[in-house]
């Protein structure tokens, strides 16, 4: 019999009611084992236990399969888990309005960027106030609650039944493995147990790094997982679409590019090192987002420093912006401006917005250049931009700016790379 799940008190605290609303979500879908839920959701029983446990907040990616494994509201879900990390960074000081990689290459020009103490803390990672309690995890079920216990098959008469058994699955295998096969299917795998590329078509390659690359049905994260590849692997792609945000794992930077294979399933491009080549464009795919269509940049007060202002970026469709000035560096006996990146960041619950300040101007400081770009992911600019130019004295009177074609594919690339 498995173990009985810890109690909870959904009166603890958020944690302790998200999770209870979990295992809630999980008996109105009949109460099917952590084992079954795996196979759909693409997460371990352990993982998935763990996520009803009360005691750890599970991660956007591991609460979308699991709800989506029992058949909940994957976008009402999503709200949850947001409501829930407000009031859990409420307790820790952290910024409630920015998603964990808001704020990633903020601080890329610390001449011209200097964060104060209060804005150093707010952009400080979310502690885990229950990582070292110490308590279980909900327990992983082996078998429901009430089944019959099973015996295991300890009588020797059974070996011969069992050895014909086990050489017709084999021969079934076989068949089934070569019947699926051809040319053209990335689901072959060669001896090291990489897919097989097509013959023709591919549009650019990638290599797998982390534990175990979950290929999905479409470009979301809670999608069933169809196949996984191990690390290591240089594999083909045919073209990519726009998808859910996720987090590379190595910059640390947001992501909504999901790489297609030949076979329809689709990788997240956080997971994987490579990128389409230059002037690609996306492609249609199962659970696409549309492309950033518009993008307008403004600048207010920040009310919390009156020597800084925000940046704020809003538009259609847009996933990650990305922002850039063009300045001259400090220090230069002869000055010379240059394209600086700002900040690549995800969407906050209050939109695109970058806290920034402005170094004292020197007597030569004309007017900086700013940009806002809908960006894709690192190394990932889109066309879609907005500028303006800013008064260091005055820096709320901003004036548009029309960029011409060298300055504005500088000014894209520069605002969407990857921090340095």
């Amino acid at each position: 019999m498995p173990r009985r799940p810890r109690p909870l008190d959904p009166d603890d605290g958020p944690l302790q009611a998200f999770a209870h609303e979990l295992r809630c979500l999980r008996q109105a879908a009949g109460n099917p084992t952590y084992r079954a839920l795996a196979a759909t959701a693409g997460f371990s029983a352990t993982t998935l236990s763990d996520a009803a446990g009360g005691v750890r907040r599970p991660t956007l990616g591991v609460t979308l399969a699991y709800v989506g494994a029992c058949g909940g509201d994957v976008e009402l879900w999503e709200k949850h888990w947001y409501a829930l990390d407000r009031r859990l960074a409420g307790s820790t000081g952290a910024d409630p309005r920015v998603r964990p990689s808001g704020v990633q290459a903020a601080l890329t020009v610390s001449e011209v960027i200097e964060p104060t103490q209060a804005d150093a803390e707010t952009r400080a990672p979310m502690v885990d106030a229950f990582r070292k309690q110490g308590f279980e995890p909900e327990p992983v079920d082996t078998e429901e609650p009430g089944a019959p216990h099973r015996r295991p098959w300890s009588s020797r008469a059974w070996l011969p039944v069992m050895a014909v058994a086990l050489v017709l699955v084999l021969v079934l295998t076989g068949l089934l493995v070569g019947l699926g096969r051809g040319s053209g299917d990335t689901h072959t795998v060669s001896g090291s147990g990489c897919p097989v590329g097509p013959a023709g078509g591919t549009a650019f390659q990638g290599t797998t790094y982390s534990g175990s690359t979950r290929v999905r049905s479409s470009a979301t994260r809670s999608a069933p997982v169809i196949d996984q590849i191990p690390p290591g692997c240089r594999v083909q792609f045919v073209g990519f679409c726009i998808g859910d945000a996720e987090t590379d794992e190595t910059a640390g930077t947001p992501d909504v590019r999901w790489f297609k294979l030949g076979s329809g399933g689709m990788v997240s491009s956080a997971v994987v090192h490579g990128n389409p080549p230059w002037g690609l464009r996306p492609d249609r795919c199962p659970g696409e987002f549309p492309a950033p269509s518009s993008i307008s940049l403004a600048v207010a007060p920040r009310p919390s420093d009156p020597e800084a202002v925000e940046l704020r970026a809003s538009g259609s469709y847009l996933g990650i912006v990305g922002f850039a000035g063009y300045f001259s560096d400090s220090g230069q006996t002869v000055p010379v401006p240059r394209w600086h990146q700002l900040g690549l960041i995800g969407v906050g619950f209050d939109g695109f917005v970058l806290p920034w300040r402005i170094a004292k101007p020197t007597a030569d400081q004309g007017p900086i250049q700013l940009v806002a770009v809908a960006c894709l992911g690192g190394d990932g600019p889109t066309d879609v931009l907005d500028a303006l130019t800013l008064p260091p004295a005055a820096p709320t009177r901003t004036r548009p700016l029309s960029l011409g074609g060298d300055d504005r594919s500088t000014a894209a690339r520069t605002a969407c790379r990857y921090p340095v």
